[in-house]
């Protein structure tokens, strides 16, 4: 998987001249994404060259239209996407989210859970519809707790909580189908008091044993401050691999690619799990026609 940001976006003949270059050198086909929820983050209809306005949040959609307008909207967000080579969106953000004062709260539905989780059902059905793969974040919910971009999160609400409120809207996606789940790195110490989400195997085991999710689990970035505090040199993406992720975000892949290479060879990264993970991505790639 190859990811774009913004800084990455220039123009139309430049992206796609882009995407066909990291595809090339590729043997098989690649998944290309992009964060393009709406509103507070859009990587691609920000720019003039794509669209005349940004897409707005979904939130505002269905404040303004209901789940109509919502729906045209992810047909244009698709239909934009995949004309650039971009074939999965890390979108919708599945958190549950009613305090405008929480981090995430922008970047939410801003309701509750039983309403975030019609919300999420939905847009992953549109997706699905239109062709494009989606991903929710951020497992196993954001709640109030600070940017992990920058530092460390410590959330100590009850894992009760999570189950009867934050896991509504990741089970009503999966139900309806979504390919992947991106996971936080905030650390759930009702879950996991050593690690951060991403790193953990406790809280992985939740989203594979307790929500039966069988797609593809995708970690955020290991690059991020709140990562960076709880790991050793070279070992962020060892322990993401071996805590059940089938995908590493990282704005080091050089690094990370060869920490992974060589702890495959010494064993400290058994093969299978290599394998388990190789499984899952190339049926999602089947699944959604990137190979045949």
């Amino acid at each position: 998987m190859k990811i774009y940001f913004k800084k990455n976006i220039q123009s139309e003949d430049q992206i796609k001249k882009m995407v066909e270059n990291s595809v090339s050198y590729c043997k098989y086909p690649l998944f290309v994404a992009v964060d393009e929820e709406g509103g507070y983050v859009t990587r691609v209809s920000r720019f003039p060259a794509f669209r005349s306005e940004k897409f707005k949040s979904n939130r505002v959609l269905f404040e303004t239209g209901g789940y109509d307008l919502v729906k045209t909207s992810e047909k244009e967000k698709a239909e934009l996407l995949l004309s650039l080579g971009l074939n999965l969106n890390l979108a919708p953000v599945a958190d549950v989210s009613v305090d405008v004062n929480d981090y995430i709260n922008i970047r939410t539905f801003g309701r509750d859970a039983k309403e975030t989780s019609t919300f999420i059902s939905n847009i992953v059905s549109y997706n699905n519809e239109f062709g494009i793969s989606s991903s929710l974040k951020h497992f196993p919910g954001y709640g109030n707790n600070v940017d992990t971009h920058n530092g460390i999160a410590i959330d100590n609400r009850s894992y009760d909580n999570f189950v009867n409120n934050d896991y509504l809207p990741f089970k009503s996606g999966i139900e309806a189908g979504v390919p992947t789940i991106l996971v936080s790195h905030n650390i759930v110490n009702s879950m996991d008091s050593e690690y951060p989400a991403s790193l953990s195997k406790k809280v992985i085991s939740e989203l594979r044993d307790k929500l039966n999710f069988s797609g593809v689990v995708i970690t955020d970035d290991l690059a991020m401050g709140a990562v960076a505090k709880f790991v050793d040199a070279n070992n962020a993406a060892t322990l993401a691999i071996n805590a059940g992720n089938d995908m590493i975000i990282t704005s080091s892949f050089e690094t990370m690619y060869n920490e992974v290479l060589n702890n495959v060879k010494s064993g400290i990264i058994k093969e299978e799990v290599i394998d388990r993970a190789v499984k899952r991505i190339l049926a999602w790639k089947y699944a959604y026609k990137i190979i045949k």
